[in-house]
This record gives C-alpha cells, sequence and structure tokens, in this order.
C-alpha cells in the first residue's frame, strides 16, 4: 500500500500531551456506571470478557488502546453500527473513563499453550526480514499482553475475533490501522499463517 497525498486520516487520535493528560485523569468508576448504563455487558461480558467468540476480550486492554477504538467509532474511522450508536454523543472524557475501567478489569486467561508449527513461531518471534515483516511480538509484547499506546493485547483474545480482525485488515475492510501497519503485516501473511 502506497500511501496517497490527500488520504484521509486512518484515525483522528494523537497520543500527544492533551491525549495523555485525559487518559490520566480518566476516573474507572464513571467508567463503570458508563458501561453499565450503555449495557456494555451485552457484547463484551460482565467483566470485559465475552461470551462470543466473534466479539472482543477488552479486559485489561490497555486505556489508550481501548480509547483509540472508540474515539474510532465515534468519528467513523472504524466501522461498526452498533459501537457508532454507543459512543456517538459521547465526549472524549466519557470514552476515556470507558476505556479506563475495562483496562482496570483482570485480562482473561491466557490459551494453554498449543503447538505452534516452528515457522509460525519464527513469525511472532522474529518476524520475516525478506517480507519486511517485524515480530508480532515487537508490538504486541512478548507475553502477547500489548503495546504502548495503539498496540492491543493478543493474549487472551477469541480466535475468531483475531482472525476475523486480521483478515478485514488484509481486505481493506478495516483501515484504522495508523500508517497501514496491520493492513501491510495482514496483506503479507497468507490466510494459513493468520
Amino acid at each position: 500500500l502506497v500511501p496517497v497525498a490527500n488520504a484521509e486520516p486512518s484515525s483522528a487520535v494523537a497520543f500527544d500531551l492533551p491525549t495523555i493528560r485525559l487518559l490520566k485523569s480518566a476516573d474507572p468508576a464513571r467508567g463503570e456506571a458508563l458501561a453499565e448504563e450503555e449495557n456494555c455487558a451485552k457484547c463484551h461480558g460482565d467483566n470485559g470478557i465475552s461470551d462470543d467468540e466473534d466479539d472482543i476480550n477488552i479486559a485489561g486492554m490497555s486505556a489508550s488502546y481501548l480509547f483509540k477504538q472508540l474515539r474510532d467509532y465515534k468519528d467513523k474511522n472504524r466501522d461498526d453500527r452498533d459501537m457508532y450508536k454507543k459512543v456517538r454523543d459521547m465526549e472524549d472524557s466519557q470514552l476515556a473513563d470507558l476505556a479506563a475501567w475495562f483496562a482496570s478489569l483482570q485480562p482473561p486467561e491466557r490459551a494453554p499453550d498449543v503447538i505452534l508449527a516452528a515457522d509460525i513461531r519464527r513469525l511472532i518471534t522474529h518476524g520475516d526480514p525478506e517480507r519486511l515483516l517485524k515480530a508480532c511480538s515487537s508490538c504486541h509484547g512478548r507475553d502477547g499482553r500489548g503495546g504502548q499506546f495503539d498496540h492491543p493485547a493478543l493474549a487472551g483474545q477469541n480466535k475468531i475475533y483475531l482472525v476475523d480482525s486480521m483478515m478485514a485488515f488484509k481486505e481493506g475492510d478495516r483501515t484504522n490501522d495508523i500508517y497501514a501497519r496491520m493492513r501491510y503485516v495482514s496483506e503479507a501473511l497468507t490466510e494459513d499463517e493468520i
């Protein structure tokens, strides 16, 4: 993918000082009340862990990642009609409170270690220089618990949701990744690797 000079930004969220201050001042208690009022548990479970494998587990993800996603739904930089309806009238402080609440929850248990093919384990830990792919762990953490700002946790995630997300990036149906990072990675991977 080559960026076009007049392309729309993939996200309006910048992790600048005002955004960092907003996230630091967020109140998880207000977020908990808002989550209850908005019935977030319907899709994300009572504790941010979904019963539906098509939905994302958001418990324990970084507040910065969650805030970015909520803003992207609100700004229509990430497409989901139900999420847009939930957040369209919320202020940034409310989005930050929600993000702080879900970030404060215990993350889902990691799946028991699975036996991975050597080439897949190498992609995760070392990447593939021939395809200019960084290691998955370089952004998502060695333990899969996520990185700084906009790198989500993958450990404990629903497999179906994860595969669907990667395929949405691969097919260009999801475009809210900054600098098209995940679109590039997903396009370079085969469906079997995903």
